[in-house]
């Protein structure tokens, strides 16, 4: 084999490899430290790559068993994967005892041609019904909180009223009314829901 043939081959094993490791570049990329449910999808609306997050809900297995549910996630996947004008699409679905939302958004085009990822869609899926483990660790050291603080926070994202959580710790649901004050004061937030949701956002300790 002649030397410029040589050169020729390794050049094209360099840019392959490169390629490759644009394309896991960007995937790495929209998963690191994330607890997302999510999955790479390719043009014919095959999962390419996923989050552990998205195995535990839905596996190697089929999205739904119910031949109605699985026709429009199929035609949400194709939506999102069309050759032109892909579009973003949503569909919510059953599976075992879990109502799921599945969201799959397309990879824009300048994303595509940067770092030419295997897939040309992400889905994502959201579990309604399940609560996001709690992180009070990242929350005392986000917001300072203290141990009593922590330990309502706790409470509040397990689903419990201040009524409820003072009755869980033998306390007047007055007690629990100051260290809430305390509590939205540190994280900037005014209502108990919008303070679940900041807490939800800061995954698993």
């Amino acid at each position: 084999m002649a030397g410029a043939d040589v050169v020729a081959i390794a050049e094209a094993v360099r840019e392959r490899e490169g390629a490759e490791q644009a394309r896991d570049a960007y995937w790495q990329g929209q998963v690191d430290h994330r607890d997302d449910a999510m999955a790479l999808i390719d043009r014919d609306g095959r999962t390419l790559s996923t989050t552990s997050a998205f195995d535990t809900l839905v596996g190697a297995a089929p999205w739904s068993g119910a031949a109605d549910e699985q026709a429009r996630i199929d035609a949400a996947l194709g939506r999102a994967t069309a050759r032109v004008a892909p579009a973003a699409a949503a569909v919510r679905f059953r599976r075992g005892g879990d109502t799921l939302i599945l969201i799959v958004r397309p990879i824009p085009w300048a994303t595509r041609l940067l770092h030419a990822p295997a897939g040309v869609a992400v889905a994502t899926l959201l579990a309604p019904n399940r609560r996001p483990a709690p992180a009070p660790q990242l929350w005392q050291e986000a917001f300072e909180l203290t141990p009593a603080e922590t330990t309502l926070a706790t409470l509040l994202m397990a689903g419990h009223s201040l009524e409820s959580a003072a009755a869980a710790r033998d306390c007047r649901p007055a007690t629990l009314r100051v260290h809430l004050r305390h509590i939205f004061g540190k994280t900037g937030v005014s209502r108990q829901s919008e303070l679940v949701a900041l807490l939800g956002r800061m995954g698993r300790g």
